[in-house]
């Protein structure tokens, strides 16, 4: 209900109820009550008349400047009237729709309801040649702008000197958007006072409103798509930041830095690029750097090593004046007297192998004259090696080492002055190669990955190398070690797998003229577990292994489950496999009957052609401490090498409870074998 209509209805209803009350009150002295309430009830009806609250409407066009277009904030009839050229008509038309004008003039509107009316409202309106509607007197109607479309005006960058204006970040200013209005006539115009927003690009398609406000406070606007840009890379600046350069330099990205130029003026490091060649050759070489069609090229000069012998500079007697010297060159320098001591610093970039050489001019004297020690960078000694006077070239054996700073140390034992030679014979390594040092298990080891193969060696005779893997699930697992083949028959290697616990699950032993050999596989649950290798007869030969792995699921036996308490499962009218997985192993399985009942075991393996007994298994309860014997009258079941593939044994009438079949070896055999169990 809207709010003429409230109000008509109370003043009705004070009224009437003036009336009632007047007649009511019909007593003598009630006359002067009676006139007061009806002279109140006469006073509010005609207030009625009198007081007016209707809302004045409003005067409005069409969008497209058509039609003159009335309305009022309540449900009211609306009136109007229109006066041209000073002729004002007194004659209120009803409004029911928008209508069009023959001439400029003055347009009246008034709301109305009942005997209730608005004020009036009015408003100029002006009319175009081509028939539009203009309201206001401040322009001509020609002046009034019906459009606008607007434009982005890219700017590219001037390098080194300012960026462009489309790239992710950068904030609008308002020389950068042109405006053009068409008016009313379908002249177009340049626009200048107009508004936009958001005003930062980002990166991607930006929608900018751009708003213009006509005389009436109405707007119009147009939408401007710009596309924000990361800044694309338009020139490369490279430098080689690598030591000397020597003809056996293998050349990758960390020799160089490269720094790139933007679209937007900026610098910033380049990662990822390419570089070509990676090899060098003696002498001048040009190497090109390359990134997203970009080059620059960098000039390098590449030295023989063989052709040239640093020398020592002194003092270097203590470790702290060590002389700074390369892997893979030779340096030529002498003990001037017997306390004399020379140390040398080099910095490895990355893991890989290393081999210390001293040479000097033939003595003789089969006495030992230099002392060479390789050292960690805390001084521990790492290799050694001792050159006699006869021997004019003595190599270390081979170490493995990761990144960093290391130091060599050269005494006498016999002091001679003759010049020395000393070179640090270096090759970069990957992560398929140990990693020292890995000597304590506990805190060392190297953390290795399943399935993948390891080269190592060991670097003394005092040397173990120790590697950590963890299975997250039940597998087999088993080791493949294989090394260069020499023709000694002694045991050079020894290799033994460890869990958490103590002892070792399986051990295997690598002769010299055994190139390649695989372990016995054996079953373990989710663990961690380690790989010990040390020698027997020392050698610093590389060797190579891979810890193998299966997933096996449920009809597999669980290790460990070497005793009654630790037994694996099994039901009835199912099948487990499993295998002796060492010497000492014993595989125990639990079943329960919840009625007496006869029962039957089948215990088959892959037949091979041999009358040894290999496994042998019996039946036991969990009240008897004998084994249990069968219907065949046996207590202990033997099974043969060329046995049926299968061989079954039957147990009748035993009592509800719980019973576990326990295999172990007669003659040890890793071959798996099944069991299963029949009611």
């Amino acid at each position: 209900m809207n709010s003429v209509i409230f109000k008509l209805i109370c003043e009705s209803v004070i009224f009437i109820a003036a009336i009632i009350i007047a007649f009511v009150s019909n007593k003598k002295d009630k006359k002067v009550v009676m006139v007061f309430a009806i002279l109140t009830g006469v006073a509010a009806f005609a207030s009625s008349f009198i007081i007016n609250d209707v809302p004045k409407p409003h005067i409005n066009r069409e969008t497209d400047y058509s039609a003159v277009v009335l309305s009022v904030d309540e449900p009211l009839d609306i009136e109007y009237r229109i006066s041209t050229n000073g002729d004002s008509s007194n004659e209120w038309i009803k409004y029911d729709k928008p209508f069009k004008l023959e001439r400029s003039a003055i347009i009246y509107a008034r709301a109305k309801t009942l005997w209730y009316t608005s004020e009036e409202e009015y408003r100029a309106a002006y009319l175009s040649e081509n028939g539009l509607v203009y309201f206001g007197s401040a322009e001509e109607p020609s002046d009034t702008i019906l459009s606008i479309s607007a434009s982005y005006n890219i700017k590219d960058p001037i390098v080194n000197k300012q960026a462009g204006n489309h790239y992710e970040g950068y904030e609008i200013k308002k020389e950068d958007i042109s405006v053009t209005g068409i008016s009313i006539k379908g002249e177009e115009k340049e626009i200048k006072n107009f508004s936009y927003s958001p005003r930062i690009l980002k990166l991607g398609k930006n929608t900018i409103k751009v708003e213009y406000s006509i005389a009436d406070e109405m707007s119009i606007s147009s939408n401007l798509f710009v596309n924000g840009d990361t800044p694309a890379l338009i020139k490369l600046s490279s430098k080689y930041i690598g030591g000397n350069v020597y003809l056996d330099t293998k050349l990758d990205s960390t020799s160089f830095s490269v720094k790139g130029t933007y679209e937007d003026g900026t610098q910033k490091d380049i990662t990822g690029f390419l570089i070509s060649p990676t090899e060098v050759k003696e002498g001048k070489n040009i190497i090109t750097v390359s990134k997203d069609g970009l080059s620059d090229t960098v000039e390098i000069n590449a030295i023989d090593r063989e052709t040239i012998t640093e020398s020592e500079v002194e003092p270097n007697d203590e470790i702290s004046s060590a002389n700074d010297i390369d892997v893979n060159v030779k340096y030529s320098g002498n003990l001037k007297d017997e306390d004399d001591v020379d140390y040398y610093r080099l910095y490895i970039k990355q893991k890989g192998n290393i081999y210390i050489k001293l040479s000097h001019p033939k003595i003789d004297d089969g006495g030992t004259f230099w002392n060479v020690s390789f050292l960690s960078q805390d001084e521990k000694p790492i290799v050694e090696l001792d050159s006699t006077g006869k021997n004019v070239e003595t190599t270390s054996s081979k170490a493995r080492v990761s990144a960093g700073v290391y130091y060599i140390k050269v005494t006498n034992n016999y002091y001679s002055k003759e010049k020395y030679t000393l070179s640090t014979l270096f090759e970069e390594e990957d992560d398929s190669y140990e990693s020292e040092p890995n000597d304590d298990l506990n805190n060392q080891a190297m953390i290795i990955n399943l399935d993948k193969k390891y080269t190592g060696n060991l670097t003394t005779e005092d040397d173990i190398d120790y590697y950590k893997f963890t299975l997250n699930e039940k597998r087999k697992v088993w080791i493949d070690f294989s090394h260069q083949k020499t023709s000694t028959r002694d045991t050079l290697w020894t290799l033994s797998l460890l869990g958490d616990s103590e002892g070792s699950i399986l051990s295997l032993n690598s002769t010299g003229e055994n190139a390649n050999l695989t372990s016995d596989g054996v079953r373990l649950p989710a663990g961690n577990y380690y790989l010990k290798i040390n020698d027997y007869y020392w050698s610093d030969m590389d060797y190579s292994f891979c810890i193998n792995s299966k997933k096996e699921g449920d009809d597999f036996e669980t290790e460990e489950n070497n005793d009654y308490g630790t037994a694996t499962k099994i039901s009835f009218d199912s099948s487990i496999i499993g295998n002796v997985q060492s010497e000492d192993d014993v595989d125990f399985y639990r079943f329960d009957l919840k009625n007496s009942s006869s029962i039957n075991i089948s215990f088959s393996h892959e037949q091979f052609d041999s009358r040894d007994t290999y496994w042998c298994y019996q039946l036991y309860s969990a009240k008897s401490s004998e084994a249990i014997k069968s219907n065949e009258d046996e207590t202990t079941v033997y099974i043969k090498g060329d046995s049926s593939s299968t061989v079954s044994n039957n147990w009748s009438s035993l009592k509800s409870g719980t019973y576990y079949i326990k295999v172990y070896k007669y003659y040890y055999c890793n071959n798996d074998y099944t069991i299963s169990l029949l009611e």
